[in-house]
């Protein structure tokens, strides 16, 4: 099993208030959900007006497999980002491989589990 994680960090220059900031977030969320089918949560900067956080992660059979996935989610929230008047500050990424094939798992972590990062 592997956990692909990936972390934007936003700028959003023109946004002047809480509403205007939810108004970016929530279509960014609902569609990373919805036509990626990954999960997506604001992760930091909620104190913040004008930075926002997002962490996306997918779970799949092998790194093979999240990849493409990943490529894909990146480039369109590049798009987004610019659409919508925001800077894409930062984009990390990274696979967390849990167990080899035909290994179980050990619940709370204790599988030894191994951590691929992706250069920046």
């Amino acid at each position: 099993m592997v956990v692909a994680v990936a972390l934007f960090d936003f700028h959003l220059p023109s946004c002047r208030g809480l509403k205007e900031k939810r108004a970016f977030l929530r279509p960014l969320k609902a569609r990373l959900r919805g036509d990626y089918e990954i999960s997506a949560a604001e992760v930091a900067h909620q104190d913040l007006l004008q930075r926002a956080a997002v962490g996306i992660a997918a779970v799949g059979a092998d790194r093979a497999a999240l990849e493409p996935l990943l490529a894909r989610v990146i480039g369109w929230v590049e798009g987004f980002a610019e659409e919508s008047g925001a800077t894409l500050a930062d984009v990390r990424q990274e696979f967390l491989s849990y167990g080899d094939v035909g290994t179980p798992l050990h619940p709370f972590g204790r599988g030894g589990g191994e951590t691929e990062e992706e250069p920046s």
